[in-house]
């Protein structure tokens, strides 16, 4: 049993000693601590899964930022505040602890909520054991009290100050026993701690002024010392960080801090028999530089794709220059702003990324969700509701092109938290696909309490009062809202079968808001052409291509190319080709771009094509071009194979020492050098 007992304290030991995370540096160990007061869950755990410390320096260096009261001044007030803190606890809160001083249990609130209005110490009072009784001011949107107390008391004397808890340990821990000179309990101590200090017996009992002289306290100690430890995740918002893996590489560090939060929404709706996913993306605020008689904003978009194994199947990137009259500016100022825009994507499950940066203001938001896009089942499937505010009419010009949330010449206007007002009304719009016959069906729209579950509203219609022109939607516009209380609903839409019952249901989540309020935003979406769309065919075959489905992206393309030839696709049909050893077709189709281009991607195309051809003089004529322009890699690798099939061994040796200096940690290359030099050696010494 003491040889068990041995062990467990020496396995204890190791716990204690050995560092959390081992892939952490000391000194971002260090730094985790230091800012344990202030830290949010969130944010550790993201900081946690950096794999870098280049990653970790710039999450630190975005961290004081985003905490920096006055982001308007070049100094950090609120960084230089709180290493003023560090100081302060180390100084004053070290004698007792093995650690450093800020990070005893009085360096964490210290820390955390900064120096107290008082602080009375209580050292040298025989009756009482060392302590120490702080008084703050508080802040209501923080959960706390106007005012309140903590205690800290050394144990029995002996030891770190810790916590007093007056619910947990009463007034009895704080005097020493010895000196009562009665019997010792809680009505005595207290008694005992009043002749020497009525506030320090008032705060024995409750740390909040006033509350030790009620039966029942509004505010109790527990719920106080509760709410300060949750004062680092009510302080600052962190959803900056919750994205911070994907952004960290877009934007540069000295403005890493300005971020945005935004509220988007998207829809996977179907426009020409192909899926797109809808989005919108509205910034919590957008702001524009004036010149002039114009206000104005240079955005930049990339949207990824990723598939549930983390292979990046698209990435897309944009300029969107935006352009206001002041007369639009005053008119939209402090209202919404959105940007809107829709996407073709592949059948399955993806997660798309959305950065949005302005170069102009060097501000950014950004956020990811997982998506689901049905394949080609042919089972009864109902689209996801489209709850909108109103709709308008394209002008009949543009009738048939591909706007966001634009179906049958209608262009829906949402909001991405779908708020409503009473006095505007709303519609709903959603999509059947492989859906049964209709005719003897109805449909009910209810607005279900989120509260009581109960029907607040309902509507029945038939389905054809609601039907789309397409024969694909539903449309049921208006629904008034006069008669609905404002509240938080769940929208639900029914089909109901000739027996009135429930056989497909869809469910979206609303707020009716009680005030006026800006719910309809101003929207940039772009214009697309009409079906059949070049740009979306193109980001089609590009995503079967990343997804190694090239006979599909092989289709896509020729249908592209049969619409309007360019270059972009005749190079990534090339690529096709050789994906699938079609290496002559590859030729054929690259050939035309690089003789009216000089195009250095189609080249090296045309050169590994010829390579794989096993016609290595052919492949040299394209490979000599490019290095006459610059020096690649690839290409001097793929040069240097030419020459040694060529039985020129003399002529690939300079090529792959030049790649070998670009890049010293070529090993096959560095073998390959080797090689050559001892068959020249050889031809020599034959000579």
């Amino acid at each position: 049993m003491r040889r068990y007992k041995l062990v467990l304290c020496f396995i204890f030991s190791l716990v204690q000693i050995l560092p959390a995370q081992d892939n952490l540096s000391p000194r971002h160990e260090e730094w985790l601590e230091l800012v344990k007061p202030i830290i949010t869950k969130i944010e550790r755990e993201i900081f946690e899964q950096l794999s870098t410390n280049t990653d970790r320096d710039k999450f630190i260096q975005t961290f004081w930022r985003r905490h920096d009261t006055k982001p308007d001044t070049e100094a950090n007030e609120f960084y230089e505040e709180y290493m003023e803190r560090v100081r302060f606890a180390d100084k004053y809160f070290g004698f007792e602890t093995f650690g450093k001083g800020h990070e005893s249990e009085r360096g964490y609130f210290y820390l955390l909520l900064g120096p107290p209005l008082e602080r009375h110490v209580y050292a040298t009072q025989s009756e009482l054991w060392p302590l120490e009784l702080w008084f703050y001011k508080g802040d209501a949107n923080l959960g706390l009290p106007p005012y309140f107390y903590l205690i800290f008391y050394q144990d029995k004397g002996i030891g770190e100050y810790r916590l007093y808890s007056p619910g947990l340990d009463g007034p009895d821990k704080l005097v020493v026993p010895s000196m009562a000179g009665r019997v010792l309990n809680r009505d005595s101590a207290h008694k005992m701690v009043k002749e020497i200090s009525g506030e320090l017996a008032s705060a024995s009992l409750s740390y909040i002024p006033g509350d030790a002289d009620r039966e029942i306290s509004s505010f109790s100690s527990v719920n106080l010392i509760s709410s300060i430890y949750s004062v680092a995740e009510k302080k600052i918002s962190d959803s900056y960080v919750r994205d911070f893996v994907f952004y960290k590489d877009y934007v540069e560090t000295d403005y890493s801090h300005n971020f945005v939060e935004s509220n988007s929404t998207l829809k996977i709706l179907k426009n020409a028999d192909q899926f797109y996913v809808h989005w919108t993306l509205e910034p919590t605020q957008m702001n524009f530089a004036q010149d002039q008689d114009r206000y104005y904003a240079s955005l930049r978009l990339i949207i990824i794709v990723e598939d549930l194994l983390g292979r990046r199947i698209l990435e897309k990137e944009e300029e969107i220059p935006l352009s206001i009259s002041p007369e639009d500016f005053l008119k939209y100022d402090k209202k919404l702003f959105a940007i809107q825009d829709l996407l073709p994507v592949l059948p399955g499950r993806f997660k798309l990324s959305f950065f949005l940066q302005n170069k102009t203001t060097k501000d950014f938001t950004s956020f990811q969700t997982d998506i689901s896009v049905p394949t080609d089942s042919k089972d009864p499937q109902l689209g996801s509701l489209l709850v909108y505010l109103a709709r308008e009419q394209l002008p009949e010009v543009q009738q048939n092109n591909m706007k966001a949330f634009t179906f049958n010449g209608l262009h829906y206007v949402i909001n991405s938290q779908n708020h409503l007002l009473p006095n505007r009304g709303c519609g709903i719009y959603f999509q059947m696909y492989n859906f049964p016959d209709k005719k003897d069906m109805s449909l009910i729209v209810e607005f279900i309490s989120m509260d009581t579950s109960s029907v607040a509203y309902s509507l029945i219609k038939t389905i054809d009062e609601v039907l789309t022109p397409d024969g694909m939607g539903i449309d049921i516009y208006p629904i008034s809202l006069v008669s609905v209380k404002p509240d938080y609903y769940g929208l639900e839409v029914s089909f109901l079968d000739k027996n009135g019952e429930k056989v497909f249901s869809q469910r979206e989540n609303i707020i009716l808001l009680s005030q006026s309020a800006p719910v309809v935003p101003l929207v940039y979406a772009k214009l697309h052409e009409a079906s059949p769309n070049v740009e979306f065919l193109f980001l089609l075959a590009f995503q079967y291509f990343l997804s190694q489905e090239y006979e599909k992206a092989q289709n896509y393309l020729e249908h592209i190319l049969d619409i309007r030839d360019s270059v972009r696709p005749r190079l990534l049909l090339g690529q096709t080709f050789f994906a699938r050893k079609k290496f002559a077709d590859s030729i054929a189709v690259v050939l035309p771009v690089f003789q009216k281009t000089q195009d250095r991607k189609s080249g090296k195309l045309l050169a590994a094509n010829y390579a794989r051809l096993k016609n290595w003089a052919s492949a040299l004529v394209y490979l000599e071009k490019l290095l006459e322009t610059a020096t690649e890699l690839s290409v001097l690798n793929l040069a240097a194979e030419c020459y040694i099939n060529l039985s020129q061994p003399e002529k690939a040796l300079p090529l792959l020492q030049k790649s070998l200096d670009i890049d010293p940690n070529q090993i096959k290359i560095k073998e390959l050098i080797e090689k050559i030099k001892r068959r020249i050696l050889s031809l020599l010494r034959n000579i």
